[in-house]
């Protein structure tokens, strides 16, 4: 068939700075992992970044920019995106950009569409000492990734129009580890937002440094795209199947990142920490030995007395709030002065390790920003190391931490024995000296590839068992990824792209195998929004509708759920022999805690109480034969096709945390 869609992409040989830009015509690339997949297979050592073909249209949501590399820290390739860079990124003219090869020295990418023609060159950059101190616009010092942004947006942004430049960039544990994330602020009227988003899981940023040898890229232009700026034509596409214009659609089906009336809450903060109830996770997830009605005291003290009051008081009720860098109606972003709020980041990098009050997470979370980390990934590994060390199982000193005396990290349910200040502010400072131990410290080396090795090591070293007491997911020889902070088998999958929301995360029963099926059928929808560079907040109508408003606009001959589907599956069949069964205790402890809760819900399937039988017997190999149960069900999913796929889903996953929702 005639290829309707004019793309083009950048590619970038880092060895000596050469450039070429040409057109594309392949019809299996629709969009950015598209992309990355295609030259992941070509060339394993290219690292891509790029838009989606609705970047240019006025549909809100539609401008993340989307990264694929092969994960240092997962072994995989990988898929990482960052909410509206795209909106600037469109102005340089190309679809896709391509790195190969490795910078001579640390250096930033600059890209540039400028009085008609597109420019790209390397700059070397003493990255080292931008990190180490800087000064932001008002002479107050600034360091890590925040120094580094601000020092590439002092030298090259009179390079760009106003308005015209974004840049993204990486952090010290991009250098020395492999949970490095990629950042980048909105600038508005010259000066950065304080709303920086992440392309932080799957450890990127150490992928672009290391390997690359590349800190960061400018990125921007003056290039003008007609295209899709027909209100009435997006507005039909909405008017049809929702029987309400696009913006009018947008704002009904993005309630709970905007405000949440029946909850007086909103955000991803808001929400999901008010819908804990007792499936809280706190203290390294050892919140799963307690009873229900200790998790629902601690909720219920903890969170929404406190740390959730806080976060409405001081950010939902004077409406602290707006989006990423793209025109954006929903403006998910709730913040309170310079810091960004968000569930995931503040619930590993808060309850997990003992904290529990907004001034201590700040504190804690803008350090992690600032050194660089995937928070996710590190407050899974703060978390562990306080508890080997509350418990006694290594000795801090050999590490150059604290003494334990000075933690105070366990499980607690009574507010009464916690000073949810003091204690979270304990609590804090221990977590900040560990990760300045890991990036800093020799001794501290052990910890640098990750929670996986790190945990082998230690039990040689120390003569104990830390890996059972370490929440992390398994991929090839090495790779391991923390996962997401839901207490649900479907964040403990073995699927081949783990980290993401390529799952089904609902709470409830389902049997192993039909859980399996449920995360292809997951997968292949998430793919609906990140190769169509969407965000996934907006996916209630991202998944109904994009298929139809690309094939209608650019009279696309192509089934959009099959091609979504093949290239999971075609992601799945490269990657599925790295797959590893669980190999900690406690995931086995998570998943027979859920087990019992969905008993204790009123769920009844008949094989739900066998289930807990069994792990009840013998959890070991209850949890070996549920993993393969899983992955049985993923394989079976995958050899069955897109048929086995529903073709329409009800309006987009909503992952709620409510029972049964």
């Amino acid at each position: 068939m005639t290829y309707p869609v004019l793309q083009r992409e950048l590619t970038v040989h880092l060895n000596n700075g050469h450039w070429y830009l040409r057109p594309m015509d392949d019809p299996a690339i629709l969009g950015p992992v598209d992309f990355g997949w295609h030259r992941y297979r070509l060339y394993p050592d290219s690292f891509t970044f790029g838009e989606g073909l609705l970047a240019g249209s006025s549909i809100p949501g539609t401008r993340r920019l989307v990264f694929c590399a092969w994960s240092p820290q997962w072994e995989s390739f990988y898929v990482s995106s960052m909410g509206g860079a795209a909106y600037t990124f469109h102005g340089l003219g190309v679809n896709y950009v391509a790195l190969r090869g490795r910078a001579l020295e640390p250096s930033v990418l600059l890209l540039n569409h400028r009085q008609g023609e597109i420019h790209a060159r390397l700059e070397p950059v003493n990255v080292d000492v931008i990190w180490s101190g800087y000064a932001d616009p008002d002479g107050e010092p600034i360091i890590g990734f925040y120094a580094l942004q601000q020092a590439l947006y002092d030298r090259y942004a009179s390079e760009y129009a106003p308005n015209q430049v974004r840049i993204f960039a990486v952090g010290p544990a991009s250098l020395v580890t492999k949970e490095g994330a990629i950042g980048s602020s909105p600038i508005r009227k010259g000066a950065f937002v304080p709303v920086e988003d992440w392309a932080g899981r799957g450890g990127l940023g150490s992928r672009l440094l290391q390997y690359h040898n590349v800190v960061g890229c400018v990125f921007g232009g003056e290039w003008e795209d007609p295209d899709l700026r027909d209100s009435k034509e997006i507005d039909a596409y909405f008017l049809e199947h929702f029987g309400k214009r696009t913006i009018q659609t947008d704002l009904a089906l993005t309630t709970k990142y905007r405000y949440a009336s029946e909850f007086n809450t909103g955000g991803t903060f808001g929400v999901n920490m008010h819908n804990m109830y007792d499936r809280i996770l706190s203290a390294n997830y050892r919140s799963i030995y307690a009873s229900d009605e200790e998790r629902s005291q601690q909720h219920r003290e903890f969170i929404l007395d406190h740390y959730l009051r806080q976060f409405n008081e001081e950010t939902i009720a004077p409406k602290k709030q707006t989006h990423c860098g793209e025109p954006c109606a929903v403006t998910c972003k709730k913040y309170y002065g310079k810091y960004k709020k968000d569930y995931e980041p503040y619930h590993a990098l808060g309850p997990q390790v003992g904290v529990f009050d907004q001034r201590a997470a700040e504190r804690l979370n803008h350090h992690a920003d600032t050194m660089g980390f995937d928070a996710i990934q590190l407050g899974g590994m703060l978390a562990w190391i306080m508890e080997l060390i509350a418990e006694g199982l290594i000795p801090p000193e050999d590490f150059g931490f604290p003494p334990a005396t000075e933690l105070n990290f366990h499980f607690i349910a009574n507010q009464h024995d916690f000073d949810l200040v003091e204690d979270s502010q304990r609590n804090a400072d221990y977590a900040i000296t560990i990760i300045d131990g890991i990036l800093f410290t020799p001794a501290c080396t052990v910890f640098r590839d990750g929670i996986r090795l790190a945990a082998v090591m230690l039990d040689e070293e120390y003569g104990i068992n830390s890996r059972d007491r370490a929440v992390y997911l398994s991929n090839g020889e090495a790779g391991y990824m923390v996962p997401n902070q839901y207490w649900v088998p479907g964040m403990f999958s073995p699927m081949p792209l783990m980290g993401k929301y390529y799952v089904h995360y609902e709470v409830e029963y389902l049997p192993p195998e039909e859980l399996g099926r449920k995360n292809v059928e997951r997968m292949t929808y998430e793919l609906f929004n990140d190769n169509s560079g969407i965000c996934r907040f907006h996916r209630k109508w991202a998944e109904v509708i994009t298929d139809e408003i690309l094939a209608a606009h650019y009279d696309l001959e192509v089934d959009y759920k099959a091609h979504q589907f093949a290239l999971a599956r075609a992601i799945f069949e490269q990657e599925k022999e790295k797959a590893v069964p669980w190999e900690s205790g406690r995931i086995a402890d998570l998943i027979m805690g859920f087990l019992q809760q969905m008993v204790d819900y009123g769920f009844s399937h008949p094989d739900l109480k066998d289930w807990l039988h069994r792990f009840a017997d013998d959890k070991s190999t209850a949890a070996q034969d549920y993993w393969e149960r899983i992955h049985d069900g993923i394989s079976q999913a995958f050899a069955d096709g897109p048929a086995a796929i529903q073709d329409k889903l009800s309006p987009g996953q909503s992952g709620d945390l409510n029972p049964g929702s």
